[in-house]
């Protein structure tokens, strides 16, 4: 039996392809950084600088992978799981290492049951705060949200992993593969709906 325990978006595969090679791009984190941002975070382009969605109607630019900033102490590079709010780094640079493919998918926990007829609906995600422990994401999908309009994601298929299941208390917080729908590139039927 699955517990709860959400911690964002895990990469999977690209669409019609294999496994997710992890390929990524480098966005820009403003410095003194309003919110922290965590491995698993679905994040958005504000001002040109990168910082977690903030609502479900948010478009985002992609999945961040990692961090990249200065410590002003000991002035050295550090590469991180995530950074907290409220931090400059020294050479004036933070970087947030996304997976900005619009045909990637991602592996992510619903926070209650799922059927499989969930399949055919979209969901908005919760914006759960991340651990400054392992670095991850506290985001997952917001199983209450299901609905045939557009949402934020898309559940593919379920994750095939033991323990992993749609039916009776096994499945009370499913793992699923998804999509993301609000695609800050890319909308759900594939229209330029911001900067590439």
């Amino acid at each position: 039996m699955e517990s709860k325990n959400l911690n964002g978006f895990h990469p999977s595969r690209k669409r019609g392809g294999a496994v997710n090679s992890t390929g990524f791009n480098r966005y820009q984190i403003a410095q003194n950084n309003v919110a922290a941002i965590f491995t698993g975070d679905l994040v958005k382009l504000s001002g040109g600088y990168v910082t977690p969605i903030t609502t479900t109607t948010d478009y985002a630019v992609g999945v961040v992978m990692g961090v990249r900033y200065v410590d002003k102490t000991s002035k050295q590079p550090v590469w991180s799981g995530y950074i907290a709010a409220s931090v400059s780094s020294d050479d004036s640079l933070s970087y947030a290492f996304v997976d900005d493919d619009p045909n990637s998918t991602f592996i992510i926990q619903a926070d209650a049951s799922l059927t499989i007829g969930d399949l055919a609906l979209n969901f908005d995600v919760t914006l759960g705060a991340g651990s400054t422990f392992t670095g991850q994401s506290g985001f997952g999908i917001k199983a209450a949200s299901r609905k045939a309009t557009t949402a934020m994601v898309r559940p593919i298929q379920l994750y095939d992993t033991p323990q992993n299941d749609f039916t009776g208390s096994v499945g009370a917080f499913p793992q699923v593969e998804c999509r993301i729908l609000r695609n800050q590139q890319y909308d759900v039927v594939g229209c330029v709906v911001g900067p590439i």
